[in-house]
């Protein structure tokens, strides 16, 4: 019974573990998308401006796409390690309803 009760605790402590390494990948995902985000929104802002010489606008616009492109690399990364990672091997043990008793 206290073996099982060790690994229980082990197992929460996996878990907890296992949380806060996705919450900290969450909160770098979150950081590096606002920073072309940010650029994005001043450069559509600056877009907004009728009097904008055409070829700044034209370099807005180019730089634009760049930062949407950065975003995809960014947001595809992130979805391809979260694949890898959800394909790793899992332990499995079975258990009775008389053996955690």
């Amino acid at each position: 019974m206290v073996l099982r009760s060790a690994r229980c605790v082990a197992m929460g402590k996996s878990v907890r573990k296992e949380y806060a390494a996705r919450i900290g990948e969450l909160r770098r995902l979150g950081h590096e998308l606002r920073t072309p985000l940010t650029l994005i929104q001043g450069y559509a802002s600056l877009l907004e401006d009728d009097e904008l010489a055409s070829d700044k606008r034209r370099d807005a616009c180019t730089l634009l796409r760049e930062k949407c492109a950065e975003m995809n690399r960014i947001i595809s990364t992130f979805l391809d390690d979260a694949s890898d990672h959800a394909q790793l091997p899992v332990e499995s043990q079975a258990a009775g309803l008389q053996a955690a008793r």
